[in-house]
């Protein structure tokens, strides 16, 4: 495994998220992405000594990182798990019937992929280093991006490009990727690039101020590899069904994709229905309460100084009686 020391992080949010995710005393908290742990790490410095902190990960190099960054905090627990697989998870609901039979007081998930893992080109995440053409948030298990892509038809994975990154290049591109492959030119995050830019090239884009014209395919392809937002909108509202009375959820998403679940998902829960006509068919049940019902941004403070924030959005809502 690949350990070294605690890299450079800062929480996205993080003061919004404290100032939303009030801790009583003997708080249970469930952190469904501990990353790093820097929210974690902010959390527990405000929660007293009976507090009880489970860390949710996949990520067995974030786990390791954030456990030497927690110092071995005895309030603190980490669980070896997809937040996706959790509900029914036998050591999850070991330490929930010990530690927080009557639910938690409050949740967060910070979704998306980490600094970590876009930082270390062995992961394969990002085209700006060379690295092996990976994208597994759990190195240990599934598909490689490049296994993954070599099961994809042209249009296939034109449709994932597009469902996922919203690329309109999404046809294009597939076949220019699928043709690399074929060729012997993709073993690598910087091949996948190249195959992007003979379709998208890269200085003009540049140039004109517009982002990296691999972004969204990358984002697209990990998302698939990964089944990110295969069961987000199941696993809020298992998080919703194990939050106590007065207890919030708090969800940081970083593409409009995610967002889009995650708001329309709680709104449902809120009892407010978003589908054609002006009345739900039937009665939506209200089990939630919105906070910041249009989210919160990161200040421009934060989005100067910390530019992973930048297209990060904080929603938060609190459990009904």
């Amino acid at each position: 495994m690949m350990t070294a020391q605690i890299p450079t992080h800062v929480p996205v949010l993080l003061q919004e998220v404290l100032d939303n995710l009030m801790l009583p005393p003997a708080a249970r908290v469930l952190d469904l992405t501990l990353g790093l742990g820097g929210h974690a790490e902010a959390l527990l410095t405000r929660a007293d000594a009976e507090a009880r902190y489970l860390g949710v990960d996949r990520d067995p190099e974030a786990r390791t990182l954030a456990a030497q960054r927690l110092g071995g905090d005895p309030r603190l627990s980490i669980l070896a798990c997809a937040y996706e697989d959790l509900w029914n998870d036998l050591d999850f609901l070991a330490w929930r019937a010990a530690k927080a039979p009557e639910g938690f007081d409050a949740i967060l998930a910070d979704l998306g992929v980490s600094t970590l893992q876009l930082r270390t080109p062995e992961r394969g995440f990002s085209f700006r280093d060379a690295g092996p053409l990976d994208m597994r948030m759990d190195p240990e298990h599934g598909l490689s991006a490049r296994t993954w892509i070599a099961e994809q038809t042209d249009e296939s994975l034109a449709d994932a490009i597009y469902q996922y990154g919203e690329e309109r290049a999404s046809r294009p591109i597939a076949r220019a990727i699928l043709r690399a492959l074929r060729e012997g030119r993709l073993d690598t995050t910087q091949d996948l690039a190249r195959a992007i830019y003979t379709v998208i090239p890269r200085e003009p884009a540049k140039r004109k101020g517009h982002s990296d014209p691999a972004t969204r395919t990358f984002q697209a392809i990990r998302i698939a590899v990964n089944g990110e937002l295969d069961r987000l909108a199941a696993s809020l509202e298992a998080a919703v069904a194990v939050l106590r009375p007065g207890g919030r959820l708090a969800v940081i998403s970083f593409h409009s994709l995610e967002d889009r679940i995650v708001k329309q998902t709680l709104r449902r829960l809120a009892g407010i229905y978003d589908g054609p006509g002006r009345t739900a068919p039937t009665e939506l049940p209200k089990v939630l309460k919105l906070i910041h019902a249009g989210g919160i941004a990161p200040s421009e403070a934060e989005a100067a100084t910390n530019p992973p924030s930048r297209s990060a959005r904080l929603r938060v809502a609190e459990r009904l009686l």
